[in-house]
Order: structure tokens, then C-alpha cells, then sequence
């Protein structure tokens, strides 16, 4: 019997690289949208907070394992903190259920610390898990993705690089990576030994618009992930549109920390940023 997984989507190319990976490794994948956020067409849809929606088609696959991947609109955080924007909008796209989904949001709501994103999806997942659903583990997501994280080396092999770039390069994605570990960022924007940009909670893409406009053309960039990532609550990556940024900008370089952020559609995206000779660089 096939392993199987509901594949709770939200936007971009990463869900849909997720379950052709999967498939590969013996899984049986569906892919779950969700109403005004996802935007690609899924195999089944439930509403927006569409809780008791998700827990149905759970229990009607009889338990399989969850994963949550792709870029959520507007952030968890931002639905928290505007409760009274949120269920107006449930209302109208939440269903049939929306009077009961709102208020297991609430309850959620209550069992919130801090609107760190990281804790907000931690919230949600011990919700499911504490109703005897499963979540597939952390490193099980890590080795199905691994052929799209970013190896050591010069990703761009005939772009070089010059030592004094490296080496600012290196010390920049030490800084990235710390800031990663305090629930700051995984991105800065750098140039000529100064930070132009710190990712805060506006995401990697908003991050590299507000550094280049303050830095000007030949900025790098570095980004990082966690020492203890989990990968059922984010996976750092970058994407195409990221290039498109970058290329838009001028930058020169974009370093990534090698085995932990993922380069979707990486052959394409490498392909892309030599052709725009932005230099490709993992450590």
C-alpha cells in the first residue's frame, strides 16, 4: 500500500515540485488548496481557515500525513493581529462553516505567545496533532526536497568570483544565519562591507527592493537557514521571481547556505542567473 499525503498548498511552484518529488519516493501526494490564497489548480479545495474542512478530508483519507508548503497570503501573522478583517473575510469565503472555524481561529488565537510566523504554524500543527493527526517528519520533507537545496560550491561555475567578494560573502552569511537562529530573518542585502538590508517580516523579495534602492547596482545578497530548521513549519528558499529582482536591481551575487535553502526550479534558475551574470555561490 502506497504512502500517502494531503498536501496543504499555498502559493508559488514549490507544492506541485513537492508532489512530483514525492510521487518518486513511493507517496501517494494530493495537493489541497485554499480559497483566495492558493493559485494553481489542486486536487481538492477547502475555504479560507477552512479547519473543519481540512479535518474532514483527513479523516475521509483516514489519517495521512500532512504537509504545508508554499507562500500563505496574507501571513498568519497579519490574520491574527486584524481578527475583525479576518472574519469578515471568513464569512464570506469561509463556507458553510465558517461560524465553527472561527471559532476554533480563536481558539488558536488564544494559544498564541508571540505572532512569530515560526510559532503561529507550531500552534496550528500541535492543534492537529493533539486530535490524533499526523504531521510527515521534518527530515522525511528534508530528503524528499534534497535534490533542490543548494550544494557547496560556485553554483554559476563560469561567473567568478572575486576573493575580497567571497570572503565579504562568507562573513555576511554568518551574520544571516544568526539572524535566522534569533526568528529575525534568513536574508540580508549587502554591499562594500555594509548592510543595506535586514529581512524582517516582509520576506525575502521585499527584503532585496528595500536594500537596492538604498544600496544601488551591485549589492549582494546572502541567505540562510536555521540551525535547528524545521522543515514543517519553512523551508528558505529562492525562486525565480527573487532572480527577477535580482536582475531588475543589478546585483552581483546571491549566496546561499549550502543544504539548507532550497532553489526552486533550480535548473532554470542557474541557468537564468548566468545569462544575467549574477553569481550563484553556496558555503
Amino acid at each position: 500500500m502506497e504512502k500517502e499525503i494531503l498536501l496543504l498548498s499555498g502559493k508559488g511552484k514549490l507544492p506541485l515540485l513537492f508532489k512530483e518529488l514525492s510521487q518518486r519516493e513511493g507517496y501517494r501526494t494530493y495537493t489541497v488548496g485554499v480559497k483566495t490564497i492558493t493559485d494553481f489548480k489542486t486536487d481538492y479545495t477547502i475555504p479560507f481557515l477552512g479547519f473543519t474542512e481540512f479535518e474532514q478530508l483527513l479523516r475521509e483519507f483516514k489519517n495521512p500525513h500532512i504537509v504545508m508548503l508554499g507562500k500563505f497570503e496574507p501571513s498568519l501573522t497579519v490574520a491574527l493581529l486584524d481578527s475583525l478583517w479576518q472574519k469578515l473575510r471568513l464569512k464570506i469565503f469561509g463556507g458553510s462553516n465558517w461560524e465553527r472555524n472561527w471559532k476554533i481561529f480563536l481558539s488558536l488565537r488564544g494559544r498564541v505567545k508571540t505572532t512569530l510566523p515560526g510559532e503561529v504554524v507550531k500552534v496550528f500543527i500541535d492543534y492537529l496533532e493533539e486530535r490524533d493527526f499526523k504531521f510527515l517528519p521534518s527530515e522525511e520533507i528534508r530528503r524528499i526536497l534534497n535534490p533542490l537545496f543548494a550544494e557547496k560550491g560556485n553554483l554559476t561555475p563560469r561567473l567568478e568570483i572575486e576573493e575580497p567578494l567571497f570572503r565579504e560573502g562568507k562573513r555576511f552569511l554568518e551574520y544571516a544565519k544568526r539572524l535566522a537562529d534569533m526568528e529575525i530573518g534568513q536574508t540580508v542585502v549587502f554591499k562594500g562591507g555594509h548592510i543595506f538590508a535586514v529581512e524582517a517580516a516582509e520576506g525575502t523579495d521585499n527584503t532585496i527592493r528595500r536594500g537596492a534602492k538604498l544600496a544601488g547596482r551591485g549589492f549582494s545578497v546572502a541567505k540562510a537557514g536555521r540551525k535547528t530548521q524545521d522543515y514543517r513549519i519553512d523551508i528558505p528558499a529562492v525562486g525565480l521571481e527573487t532572480l527577477k529582482l535580482l536582475k531588475r536591481y543589478g546585483a552581483r551575487t546571491l549566496f546561499l547556505e549550502a543544504g539548507k535553502v532550497l532553489i526552486v526550479q533550480k535548473g532554470e534558475f542557474l541557468k537564468e542567473a548566468t545569462r544575467s551574470n549574477i553569481a550563484v555561490v553556496a558555503l
